[in-house]
């Protein structure tokens, strides 16, 4: 830290010895405590937008929302808090980085929706990383984000923000994501400052939990939810990763487990999260409104808003969003609805952060040198490259690459999302669907790249768009189809953009918050828009590729019978700023796609498994490949699988090694499960049999039929992503962490990380393992799959029918 911004900080520290930089992030907390009255501590209990001026908080305020880049004023209301109230407690300025800086002008990338198709983890680390320096340079200090939600049901509106339906992919993005935003210096949990105060920021992942599992009751899923056993062996582990890689805090989520508002489930919040997971000292926040609506939204739980604040805070709750209730904290402990002791754990919780995040040590928050961060070229970059990766070529006659094009080539642009008839206009749907929810201000759309921007980037000069058809919920309104159609008659290539419209909070849209859906269809006129403009290629032997710019998997109507006349496919989900040119990078074979999807697509809303089934996976040999669920004969197989992607390129896996196949009992005994991370891992050579350099994930799933409880017939266990040249081989060697094996056993007694009884654990089962490697995922002895080829071996750990170690 330069000393020129730390004398100010030393010189307090006389006065004040909190200030004092070189005293731990505990010894701060409590020595600011220890001069708070109830009203100062009531104060740092909310944050929200905070657009009064700072003097309109005389008792400090614990967090504000930063949306714009303003240094002067970010600055100002900062040092009117420090200068001007008793203690001068900053405020944390806090955005969201779902899948940006958070504020206007910060790299807009593609959506974790997109980012979980890319199967790079590396990938992730990096946008996360990006958008927190960006943040930082604008004036924040904590990321809302990353989002740890396994979204198993494709109904609902929010998916676009998930990474993925598999809990393992989750965990292993949402611990790389912790990385970047935190920094690897900054991982060693709430009590500890992050490593670059000037670079990184507190991540405060959500929503916790089980958000996204299945939609009830409209826009949030309401309802009880799935059995325990479900609910920590699918919806739970990534959190109990990111409580471990050292997350900072979490927030709550809108709905109900186990008919208990996640807002004052004690089980969850404190008992699970703290006491088993170790979120120790971190933060829980309340997501918009939620402890008022323990009163508002939930029939019968709250009688008062009193009793609501109670039941929040007692649960494990420690700041209030927008503030309206834990506000009125020092009224509620004279009331006797919470105690001294249990205020007091909240604000400690939310000074803590502040004090690691470094606010305290900065007299401004907002530096204008750091500017050139936002939204640099080396971000735009990467926002690129993530939009090329992200895209999953699903289908392929060998249509693509695009070859034989010129400059002067007529191309037709044809659908709603594909471009806008004036290119100024920075509100039009397509790029407001490329874009995706949660990011700043409207119009930083304008940066936005449509698939028709994209072709002009790329010098072609005779580029048609033509909207074609309506785009359904909140999308284009209907329009002639005919321009469209003559579009078609006269290009030499056609790019057909067809999906779902993606919007702000919370305007209903086909996709995004309040955008659940009971039909997976394309929306509007698109379908017939499809088959009229396919006919017309068919018929005059031209390239067509069809793109979907979606946040959720797609169906196409009845038996998806449109798709026998698609000769290419791409999905592209929500790409971002760069999305139009990182698209077509893969479309004319600049980048070979190596996408695979991080959920299966059903074949219609009737197929959507329950919450306890990820990838649409049987639990029993009855339904193998030739059973029909339905009467009216169609397959049990998804319409595209779980891991699924082609490429330009083929890949041959060979030479599987497993290191150290056979796992003794000693070493997995009582708590030595969590440590034993090097215990096994596997080793396979991968040949880039084709003409073309590409990337590949390698991906390894596991399997055991022997442990007395009934499992899926694969669970994943392991991936990375590898660049291999045309005609190379690489070896890859991936470890397979014996935690990963785990999962939860109800009966299990232990001690959780306070030394309190607790039942319930996760467990590794001894026995026989069967590990298969591969660059997707076998699903044969679910349905007759032949389109996987993977390579198989076994492993051993400890005694076969014996339950070992603990992993709270």
């Amino acid at each position: 830290m330069p000393i020129s911004l730390l004398m100010p900080v030393l010189l307090t520290a006389l006065q004040k010895p909190w200030m004092d930089p070189s005293k731990s992030v505990d010894s701060r907390t409590q020595l600011l405590l220890n001069e708070m009255t109830l009203d100062e501590k009531a104060a740092q209990l909310g944050y929200s937008s905070c657009s009064h001026p700072a003097s309109s908080f005389p008792n400090g305020v614990g967090g504000c929302h930063v949306a714009s880049y303003n240094p002067n004023k970010t600055n100002s209301f900062q040092q009117y808090l420090v200068n001007n109230t008793r203690l001068g407690i900053p405020v944390s300025f806090f955005s969201e980085t779902t899948h940006s800086g958070g504020v206007q002008g910060t790299t807009i990338f593609p959506m974790p929706v997109s980012q979980g198709a890319t199967w790079n983890k590396s990938l992730v680390k990096l946008i996360a990383a990006a958008n927190a320096l960006e943040l930082r340079s604008s004036g924040g200090d904590q990321a809302l984000s990353p989002i740890l939600q396994v979204c198993t049901d494709p109904r609902f509106g929010r998916m676009e923000e998930n990474f993925a339906e598999d809990p393992h992919l989750v965990q292993e993005y949402g611990v790389a994501a912790v990385t970047g935003l935190q920094g690897e210096d900054g991982l060693g949990g709430a009590s500890t400052y992050l490593g670059d105060p000037t670079t990184k920021v507190a991540s405060q992942g959500k929503h916790y939990a089980m958000y996204g599992s299945g939609p009830k009751d409209g826009y949030t899923p309401m309802g009880g939810g799935p059995t325990l056993r479900t609910t920590f062996d699918i919806y739970l582990r990534p959190w109990r990763e990111f409580a471990r890689a050292g997350g900072r805090g979490v927030m709550a989520a809108h709905q109900m487990i186990d008919w208990i508002p996640c807002h004052a489930n004690k089980k969850m919040l404190t008992d699970t999260l703290r006491n088993r997971f170790g979120l120790k000292g971190g933060y829980i926040g309340s997501d918009n409104t939620n402890i008022e609506g323990l009163r508002n939204y939930f029939i019968g739980f709250a009688s008062s808003l009193e009793d609501a604040a109670q039941l929040a805070m007692n649960a494990g709750l420690d700041q209030d969003m927008p503030g309206g209730v834990f506000l009125d904290s020092a009224n509620l402990v004279k009331q006797g609805f919470i105690s001294n002791a249990t205020l007091d754990r909240a604000v400690s919780n939310v000074l803590r952060k502040k004090f690691a995040s470094g606010i305290f040590d900065y007299s401004e928050p907002a530096n204008p040198s750091m500017k050139p961060n936002i939204n640099s070229q080396a971000h735009r970059k990467l926002a690129r490259e993530a939009a090329a990766q992200g895209s999953v070529l699903l289908m392929n006659d060998g249509t693509l690459p695009l070859k034989g094009l010129h400059k002067d080539s007529k191309l037709a642009v044809i659908g709603p999302f594909g471009g806008c008839a004036d290119l100024n206009n920075t509100e039009c749907a397509a790029r407001v669907a490329m874009e995706g929810g949660y990011t700043p201000a409207p119009s930083d759309i304008s940066r936005i790249t449509t698939i028709q921007d994209g072709l002009l980037n790329r010098g072609f000069t005779n580029v048609q768009w033509e909207q074609g058809s309506d785009g359904g919920r909140g999308g284009p309104p209907a329009c002639s189809m005919q321009p469209a159609l003559d579009a078609a008659e006269s290009a030499d290539a056609v790019f057909l953009t067809v999906g779902t419209m993606g919007c702000h909070c919370c305007n209903r849209c086909g996709n995004g918050e309040i955008g659940d859906r009971t039909s997976l269809d394309l929306e509007g006129g698109q379908i017939d828009l499809l088959q009229a403009v396919l006919n017309i290629t068919k018929r005059r032997n031209i390239p067509a590729t069809v793109i979907l710019i979606h946040g959720r998997p797609i169906t196409f109507g009845y038996n998806n019978s449109v798709l026998e006349n698609v000769p290419a496919m791409i999905a592209t989900w929500r790409s971002g700023e760069e999305g139009g040119n990182g698209i077509l990078d893969v479309v004319f074979g600049d980048v070979n796609p190596s996408g695979r999807l991080a959920q299966a697509w059903p074949r219609g809303v009737g197929y959507i498994h329950t919450p306890v089934n990820p990838w649409y996976q049987t639990h029993s040999s009855m339904t193998g490949g030739n059973y029909y669920p339905n009467g009216d004969g169609t397959p049990m197989s998804t319409l595209f699988k779980f891991g699924f992607g082609l490429s330009y390129s083929s890949f041959e896996f060979s030479d599987l090694k497993i290191n150290n196949s056979s796992i003794p009992i000693n070493g997995l005994n009582g708590t030595g499960l969590a440590n034993a991370t090097n215990a096994l891992s596997v080793t396979v050579a991968v040949k880039n049999t084709g003409t073309v350099d590409g990337s590949v994930p390698v991906i390894v799933t596991y399997s055991k039929r022997t442990n007395h409880i009934v499992r899926y017939m694969k669970e994943l266990g392991s991936f990375s992503k590898t660049f291999i040249p045309a005609g190379k081989t690489v070896s890859v060697t991936l470890p397979l962490f014996l935690h990963n094996l785990a999962r939860y056993d109800t009966e299990t007694q232990w001690k959780d990380l306070y030394g309190n009884p607790t039942t319930g654990a996760y467990v590794v089962d001894g026995g026989t393992y069967t590990a298969e490697v591969s660059d997707c995922v076998n699903m044969d002895g679910v349905w007759n799959d032949v389109s996987c080829k993977v390579l198989s071996g076994s492993f051993q750990v400890g005694v076969d029918k014996k339950i070992y170690g603990i992993y709270l």
